[in-house]
Formats: structure tokens, C-alpha cells, sequence
């Protein structure tokens, strides 16, 4: 194959990552609000926060606790008394989401102070002594709840760095909480491709992605690939801004905080957290008619053309499963050579599958930006074999204008 036709073979695949990548991805958000995987993560960052080391590994050591209803907060634990406070309790206190998925740092800080001071101080009490009551005895005075080992460690270390100082105090804990949010950030990455690789996976058996096959197709048919190109390149400019319109997608979605946060200069935390919280179902919404577009829309064209789907794997069609239905043909023999064929397919078959289902983990962010860069050295590739193109041609003009 010449250059050109593995750039062409290469960007149909890219824009068929991307295409299904967006679906895989708009799934995933699906997935997401329905099983409430902001709320659950955050809970597990908060959980890393107050509880020692080994019980975060035994109750979040795998993917399965994004999937299964969560009743960590009850009982009298730290975590349980960090959401059994009022400010966090109701913020999630609709049946949709139990549990918030947004907290500020402000009301992070101010829930574990609450819990340290407890709730007997009247207006003008000096805090400190209490704060530092509760720290000795290694109990939260709002409910007398043992204060896990390594967490009055680290609260304990904080409270002697602000010297007593409540503000300064109250600081060191919103930045202990956005640290722990940088961090709880990376687990979501991590989490999500695992999630999208699954989703990958079904999406492939389902629609039927086998790069492999895709990859042959492109190959042999010139007419396929150059209409394939065409789309891809038709779709880069009608979406030049693919990121701003998902994030105008979702910001309709939370047109409820929109609205919130429009109403004044500077809103509370807990109004902005459950304007956040709300939003999710006009989310859920939003996104299921988004994914009915692309599956009707670009993904339709692209499947019409490619012939994918479940009701086009043939995978008795050759020559030794026909010779097995002749009567006058060896039986055993004709049959071991058949089973032998459809196995080496469906294992073929599978490969294409996973190959794509590798391809989607990675997330229409990474193809758009790759399929934007192939196209721009598709144009430039034919931009130049045009020029060399037209210097021949010239060079022929004048030396036939000679030759007269």
C-alpha cells in the first residue's frame, strides 16, 4: 500500500474510535448518574480521609463498590458522623441521590469542626479548648465517636501546626480536602477507563467492531475509504470544537445551578452542592438523547457503509464446512476442517472485538485530537503531490513548446 491509502485506512479506523468512543462515553455518564458514581467516589475520598489505611482497602479494593449500594455511612464511625451531619445529610437527601456529590471545602471544614467542638458551645464560647478537648480524648465531642487512629494523627499534627488557631486551623483542612480532591480525580480516571473499557467491549459484540475486519475492508475498497475520509473530514468541520459543545451539553444539563448561581454574587456551598446534586437528573435525561442522535445519526452512515453488525459475521462460510454438507465428501475430515475454520474466526473475531474495545478506554478526547492531526497531514500530503503534480505537467508543456 502507498502512503496515502494507510493515512486513509488509518483516519477511517480513528474516526470510528471516535465515533463509538463518544458513545462508550455518553454511557458511561449514563452509568454514572445511575448509579451515582460522583456521590460514591467522593464518599470514598472522604472515607480515606477518616478512616485508617486497611478498612479503605477491604471496602474499596475493587470496581464492584461503584455498582452495589453503599452503607458505610451508617453506624458510629467517623464517616458516619461526617454525613450524618445536617449539612451534609441533606444534601443529598432526595431518594435519586442519597448522598451528595459535590462538597465544598468550606463545608468540609466547617463539618469537622463541628464534630471536634461539639454542640453545647453557646454564642461568644471560645472554641479552642474544646477543639482541643475532643482531640485528647480522641473522640468527636458532636457524638462522642472514637476519632480513627491514623486521622487524629494527621488532625492532631495540623491543629499544633495552626498553633491553636482556629482560622488558620480551618485552612490547613480545606487544603487537607482539595488534596484529597486532586487525588480522588486520578481514582475517577482510573475507575472510568476500567468502566469504558467494559462498555467497549459490549458495544464492539453488539454493533459488531471488529477492527480487523474494518481494517480489510478499508484496504481493498477505494470507494469505501475515500467516502469514509469524506465523512471523517466533514465531521472535524462541523465540530470544530468538540470539547466546548460536550461542555455546553452538560452545562444545560445543570441549568438548575446555573440558575442558582446566577441569582446572586456569592452563594452558600450547601445551595451550590445540591444545585450540583439536582442537576444530575436533568443530566441523565440530556444524555440519553444525545446517544440516540449518534446512533442514528453518524454512526448509522458509518455502519451502513461498513456492513457492521451482528447479522453480518458469517462464520461457516468456506470451502470445508460446504465440502461437509456434500454427501460424497469425506464426513470426519470435512467436518474437523470446519470447526477448525469457524474456531480460528470466532478467535479472530474476538481479537477485533478487543482490539476496539482497548481503542474506546482511551476516550474520544485522544481520537478527535489524533483524527484533527491526520487530517491537517492528509491535506498537507495532498496539497504537495498536487504542486509536484503541476511542476510535471509544466515541465511537459515546455518541453513539448521547445520541441515546436
Amino acid at each position: 500500500m502507498t502512503n496515502i491509502i494507510v493515512l486513509d485506512v488509518v483516519i477511517g479506523l480513528v474516526f470510528i474510535y471516535l465515533l463509538y468512543s463518544l458513545l462508550a462515553t455518553i454511557i458511561q455518564e449514563l452509568l454514572s448518574t445511575l448509579f451515582s458514581f460522583r456521590s460514591k467516589l467522593l464518599e470514598r475520598a472522604i472515607f480515606r480521609m477518616l478512616e485508617d489505611g486497611h478498612l479503605f482497602n477491604r471496602r474499596f479494593g475493587s470496581i464492584k463498590a461503584f455498582f452495589t449500594k453503599s452503607d458505610r455511612t451508617k453506624g458510629k464511625t467517623p464517616i458516619g458522623s461526617f454525613y450524618n451531619h445536617p449539612l451534609i445529610k441533606y444534601l443529598g437527601e432526595d431518594k435519586y441521590n442519597s448522598k451528595p456529590s459535590y462538597i465544598t471545602k468550606e463545608a468540609f471544614s466547617k463539618v469537622i469542626i463541628d464534630l471536634l467542638k461539639g454542640e453545647k458551645l453557646q454564642p461568644g464560647d471560645d472554641i479552642k479548648p474544646f477543639i482541643q478537648k475532643s482531640i485528647d480524648k480522641g473522640k468527636f465531642a458532636w457524638d462522642d465517636t472514637p476519632i480513627s487512629k491514623e486521622t487524629l494523627k494527621y488532625i492532631r499534627s495540623i491543629w499544633v501546626d495552626a498553633q491553636g488557631e482556629v482560622d488558620a486551623f480551618r485552612k490547613s483542612l480545606e487544603q487537607w480536602f482539595d488534596d484529597t480532591m486532586e487525588r480522588c480525580t486520578g481514582w475517577y480516571k482510573k475507575h472510568t477507563q476500567y468502566i469504558l473499557f467494559g462498555i467497549g467491549l459490549v458495544i464492539a459484540v453488539i454493533f459488531n467492531v471488529d477492527t480487523i475486519s474494518i481494517a480489510g475492508k478499508l484496504q481493498k475498497d477505494p470507494a469505501l475509504r475515500a467516502t469514509i475520509v469524506q465523512q471523517a473530514d466533514a465531521f472535524t468541520k462541523a465540530h470544530p470544537n468538540l470539547y466546548q459543545e460536550r461542555i455546553s451539553d452538560l452545562n444545560k444539563a445543570d441549568s438548575v445551578y446555573a440558575k442558582t448561581t446566577n441569582k446572586t454574587v456569592k452563594v452558600k456551598a450547601d445551595s451550590e452542592a445540591r444545585a450540583k446534586n439536582d442537576s444530575l437528573i436533568n443530566r441523565g435525561i440530556l444524555l440519553t438523547h444525545k446517544a440516540d442522535s449518534l446512533v442514528n445519526g453518524d454512526i448509522a452512515k458509518v455502519n451502513g457503509l461498513l456492513g457492521l453488525g451482528l447479522s453480518e459475521i458469517k462464520l461457516t462460510d468456506s470451502k470445508s464446512c460446504k465440502a461437509w454438507q456434500n454427501e460424497n465428501a469425506k464426513f470426519l475430515w470435512s467436518g474437523i476442517k470446519c470447526y477448525l475454520s469457524v474456531a480460528g474466526k470466532c478467535l479472530v473475531l474476538l481479537l477485533g472485538w478487543i482490539i476496539t474495545a482497548l481503542a474506546l478506554s482511551l476516550g474520544a478526547p485522544f481520537w478527535f485530537d489524533l483524527l484533527n492531526k491526520l487530517m491537517k497531514l492528509r491535506s498537507s500530503i495532498s496539497t504537495a503531490s498536487g504542486s509536484q503534480n503541476k511542476g510535471k505537467d509544466e515541465e511537459k508543456t515546455t518541453a513539448v513548446i521547445r520541441k515546436g
